[in-house]
């Protein structure tokens, strides 16, 4: 009973000793990943505006089962040696980071929320807003909730460092299992961290396997990996299984699995999806405030889009956004505003 654990726990911990140098298919997976949240929210919001973005849904829905996963696990892969770290380093480093982040950004995309009236509490005011970020530490109340979440994941994976890697992803399957079934509290980034802590534990405790697995796909086998997700998820779908305790945990194993061999392929294909996977920060927080933004400026002149063009609306504004976030943040480091990207470097500790 003892192997497996010491097994994988001297894994961790020669994973922890040796540098390494970036992973191409990772940084395009981050990329792909942000470009497809940037896309999910673009034809959400605009589907809500009263714009025809059927085609789009339909194709997000699968992919639900592949965004999240894949980020998860690639960021889980690179979190070892802040897990390693002593408490004080985690929590002046990696913590303090995503506190600056989320405490400078959630007020921001709120309240361009609230002016452009995409809130989403009914009949929210001023006082609605200040109540939310009172206790938005506690409840995150958008999409940054992804920041909140991973700062979770690495307060988890630090405190359930005593216990064998097997012990904890057994354990976080059996929660990601439950929550993907259903489960629906008041913050999403509650649910967020149940469905997905698998992911970020396997991509910290398993980044052996993982990296090998991407290193022996082909183009056919990565075909068939693809295709078997979409057929898991498409049944999972049809059969309305996603109730079933387990039935939507493995068309998210399967997608992470299917976003690895896609990152694969796109690192060699689109080289440049890659530099946008390692500046992911700037996309994901400004994202949603500029959709916001672009579609009250439509509604608020009457900028009526009909079918079919109204189907291109999110795509051209996913595009649209992510090189103005990109450009947003050469600007501002260029300028000396880099700190609303995160703190000076000088202030973080590092393992």
């Amino acid at each position: 009973m003892s192997t497996q654990p010491r097994e994988f726990s001297s894994r961790s911990d020669a994973l922890r000793e040796i540098p390494r140098p970036r992973i191409a298919w990772a940084d395009a997976a981050r990329g792909l990943a942000i470009c497809l949240v940037v896309l999910y929210h673009a034809t959400n919001w605009t589907a809500g505006t009263g714009y025809d973005v059927s085609v789009l849904r339909e194709f997000n829905e699968p992919l639900r089962s592949l965004r999240m996963p894949l980020f998860f696990t690639v960021a889980g892969m690179f979190a070892a040696k802040w897990v390693a770290a002593s408490w004080s380093t985690l929590l002046r480093g990696k913590i303090f980071y995503f506190a600056w982040v989320f405490v400078l950004w959630e007020p921001i995309t709120l309240v361009v929320r609230l002016v452009t009236g995409y809130y989403k509490v009914p009949d929210a005011d001023w006082s609605t807003l200040t109540g939310d970020l009172a206790w938005s530490l506690l409840i995150p109340r958008s999409e940054l909730w992804f920041i909140w979440t991973l700062a979770a994941f690495f307060l988890a994976a630090r405190l359930l460092r005593p216990l064998p890697a097997w012990v904890q992803i057994l354990a976080a399957a059996g929660v990601s299992a439950w929550a993907l079934a259903g489960w629906e509290p008041e913050s999403i980034a509650y649910r967020g961290a149940a469905q997905f802590i698998v992911f970020f534990l396997v991509g910290l405790h398993l980044r052996p396997f993982v990296e090998e697995y991407a290193a022996r796909l082909r183009w056919w086998t990565g075909l068939l990996v693809v295709g078997a997700w979409y057929g898991v998820t498409w049944l999972v779908q049809a059969y309305g299984l996603e109730p079933v305790p387990g039935a939507y945990l493995l068309a998210n194993v399967v997608g992470s699995m299917a976003g690895i061999a896609i990152s694969v392929a796109l690192a060699r294909l689109v080289p440049g999806l890659g530099w946008v996977g390692a500046r992911t920060l700037p996309v994901y927080v400004t994202h949603t405030p500029l959709i916001h933004t672009i579609l009250w400026v439509y509604w608020s002149n009457g900028i009526w889009v009909p079918v079919p063009q109204s189907q291109w609306m999110p795509l051209f504004m996913a595009m649209t956004i992510v090189a103005t976030a990109l450009a947003l943040d050469a600007a501002t480091r260029r300028i000396g505003l880099g700190w609303i990207w995160g703190p000076p470097r000088r202030w973080l500790a590092t393992p």
